[in-house]
């Protein structure tokens, strides 16, 4: 029996310590249509740097798409300020293709695949996915009107580098930017330690009271 109550005590702990997930969003969801523009000159990775706030999970990665289909296969990734590749798939050629699935949100078509839940501590980030014959439309807009910030992600600049699969360290700013990869992430949370002390004690209250039942 004091097994069990043990063993009730710790998984209670257990699942006090344990994030919890929020419901899925996007890193950019466009609210007013955006219409796809092909760039030349090939291969670049091509993406975004942001800011995380709070805690985020990053679930999917996904490309942008006027058609609804992707006509390359592009590998998209997210690399941390140290230049560390954190996440990566890759999306399309179709979005039939590598478990990739479309989805609308805002305005825009985005054809995207689950990834490994992946943890974004506070702090800055690069999103770039490989265009090589560059025939796959993508956002580049300087004068976008939306709130492209997403709950706990703030929109920072362009970024680029030329030649294959690699962190894009290069920008010219937040005058035009390359919204062609994307993700969907949950924001993080855990319980703040006032509320971890109160359900510790009151775990250990009723082991103990049930403990003085058993002996009675």
């Amino acid at each position: 029996m004091r097994k069990f109550l043990l063993t009730v005590f710790v998984c209670g702990l257990v699942a006090a310590f344990a994030p919890t997930l929020q419901a899925d969003t996007f890193g950019q969801a466009f609210q007013t249509a955006h219409t796809g523009t092909q760039l030349g000159n090939g291969p670049f990775t091509l993406g975004w740097s942001f800011d995380v706030t709070s805690s985020i999970t990053v679930t999917d990665l996904a490309v942008f798409t006027d058609t609804g289909n992707l006509v390359e296969d592009h590998e998209v990734g997210i690399w941390d300020a140290a230049g560390n590749l954190l996440v990566s798939a890759f999306v399309g050629p179709t979005c039939g293709a590598n478990g990739a699935v479309l989805d609308q949100l805002g305005q825009q078509l985005w054809c995207h695949t689950l990834v490994s839940p992946t943890a974004l501590a506070p702090g800055t980030y690069t999103i770039g996915a490989t265009w090589n014959s560059l025939t796959d439309d993508m956002i580049f807009d300087g004068t976008i009107n939306d709130n492209v910030n997403g709950p706990n992600v703030a929109f920072l600049e362009n970024a680029y580098i030329a030649g294959g699969f690699a962190d894009p360290t290069n920008t010219t700013g937040d005058g035009h930017s390359y919204f062609g990869p994307n993700f969907s992430y949950g924001s993080t949370s855990t319980p703040e330690p006032g509320t971890l002390v109160l359900l510790g004690s009151g775990l250990l209250g009723a082991v103990g009271v049930v403990r003085r039942k058993l002996n009675l």
